[in-house]
């Protein structure tokens, strides 16, 4: 697979950010609108899980690439498993999978389908259980997970990290997303732009 030029991608939430100085948003509840997120979707056929797991036993990784949403380390990038034979590979700039072959596993770049949104603060789990249908307590739901789940009615991905959670939402919906999430937060003295 040929490696693409760089296409500048403008998020649909772009005018929602743009003007909005970081030192007037709340201590309690802070959005940050990821751009240029990289996601390549891998898809590997049932015959080739082994030749798979090969492959990938010969990249540097940290965590268990095979069990459902961990998020691990792969050199500089995040890979996660999302469906039964579909990972996610998140900000890939050294192409680790460049030598992979397509009799293995297929590579398609989601990065402009999806927008990716960063929420921290006291608040960001509060506000985001008023829409996620998820128990996203410290058990059922540790730090470095990924899951497939909704947001008023749209199939999200959602990923616990240390500090923060971050969203990603189709593109087509995020700015209904968007909106509904920022009503909510400013019960909590979010105060939009």
């Amino acid at each position: 697979m040929a490696k693409s030029s760089h296409i500048e991608r403008i998020s649909a939430l772009d005018s929602y950010f743009t003007n909005r100085p970081e030192t007037e948003i709340s201590t309690e509840i802070y959005f940050h609108l990821i751009k240029d997120t990289k996601i390549t979707q891998i898809a590997i056929w049932p015959e080739t899980i082994s030749e798979f797991q090969n492959y990938i036993n010969t990249q540097k990784i940290t965590g268990d690439f095979l069990h459902p949403s961990t998020v691990c380390q792969i050199e500089d990038a995040r890979f996660v498993r999302v469906e039964p034979l579909k990972w996610w590979l998140l900000n890939d700039e050294n192409d680790v999978f460049q030598s992979l072959s397509e009799d293995i596993a297929v590579r398609l770049d989601l990065s402009h389908s999806f927008v990716q949104l960063k929420i921290s603060g006291k608040k960001a789990c509060s506000i985001l259980s008023h829409h996620i249908p998820v128990d996203m307590r410290d058990a059922p739901f540790p730090i470095n997970k990924l899951i497939t789940t909704s947001l008023h009615h749209v199939g999200i991905k959602l990923w616990r990290a240390q500090d923060c959670w971050y969203i990603f939402m189709p593109r087509s919906f995020s700015e209904s997303l968007w909106q509904l999430i920022c009503k909510t937060a400013e019960r909590y003295g979010y105060a939009p732009k």
